[in-house]
């Protein structure tokens, strides 16, 4: 009886055989192309190496988003470090901390002031309001500020600059708060909501004196109209 006879040599076991999974070879076979053809109209004229490629442009609605969000970010760039008009998270933090501190730590029953920018023009407007914040920053501003407002340690309060924020909130909000790693303390820890209120006020109608002092610090503001 004869054994069965097996394929031992390359010429019997068909090597160089891969079978087509994708089924491009069908393809090609069906359109009459092959993958070695070239589209002359879709490559770019040049280069790199012997190697040429095929212009793909995006779709529209990619290159749209990818424009607006360009112009996004510089409009974000200029509300928020050109024109000022923004508060960074630290300021607003600093605004919403001063208020929950005059809401809950003010006064009897630990009710308090509800500080706000027109409660604050309205001060300036009053002489009285303005000496007694006078008065308060003469005994404990005058180490840092000059009794004038024209800086020494801390910044000039009478130029058209300002550091923490553009209002006079934030005004407020900074001599309540103090300033974080500088000499500038939170003030709400040793005087009373009032006693700020009136610091505050005064200080507010120190800008746009344009007293000779220290150099400018922060961005540039606006003087205070009313």
């Amino acid at each position: 009886m004869t054994p069965p006879s097996h394929a031992t040599t390359a010429d019997g076991m068909n090597l160089g055989a891969t079978p087509d999974t994708t089924g491009s070879g069908a393809a090609a076979a069906r359109d009459g192309t092959t993958d070695d053809e070239v589209d002359d109209a879709r490559l770019m004229a040049h280069d790199y190496d012997g190697i040429r490629e095929y212009d793909n442009p995006l779709p529209s609605w990619w290159s749209i988003v990818f424009g607006a969000c360009i112009a996004f970010a510089f409009l974000y760039f200029a509300y928020y470090n050109i024109a000022g008009w923004g508060r960074s998270p630290a300021d607003s933090y600093k605004i919403a901390l001063a208020g929950w501190q005059s809401v809950y730590k003010g006064g009897p029953g630990g009710g308090g002031l509800n500080v706000t920018e027109d409660m604050l023009a309205s001060g300036a407007e009053n002489p009285e309001v303005v000496a007694h914040g006078a008065e308060i920053f003469a005994a404990r501003c005058t180490g840092c500020h000059t009794a004038d407002g024209r800086g020494q340690i801390g910044p000039n309060l009478t130029d058209l600059y300002q550091i923490h924020g553009t209002t006079r909130l934030d005004l407020y909000g900074t001599i309540l708060g103090g300033a974080q790693g500088t000499a500038m303390i939170a003030w709400g820890e040793v005087m009373k909501p009032p006693e700020i209120v009136a610091v505050a006020t005064f200080v507010s109608t120190l800008r746009g004196k344009n007293l000779p002092g220290k150099e400018p610090q922060g961005k540039p503001v606006l003087a205070f109209t009313h």
